[in-house]
């Protein structure tokens, strides 16, 4: 009897600290930390108009 909880307790324990871990580096790939002061909006802005197809009318002013 207490050999099957102590079984089934280990398990899950092994089931969620494999867990945390690929989560953990699944997380710390996907989004790099971005250190406090360090966020470069420019580059951001770049991106974004890039990745969305749209010209960016406020770098050079507005074009009629």
């Amino acid at each position: 009897m207490w050999e099957t909880i102590l079984v089934i307790v280990g398990v899950f324990a092994a089931l969620s600290g494999c867990l945390w871990f690929l989560i953990g580096r699944t997380a710390r790939r996907r989004h790099d930390a971005i250190a406090p002061g360090k966020f470069d909006f420019d580059a951001f802005k770049s991106r974004e108009i890039a990745r969305r197809g749209v010209h960016d009318t406020t770098r050079y002013g507005k074009k009629h």
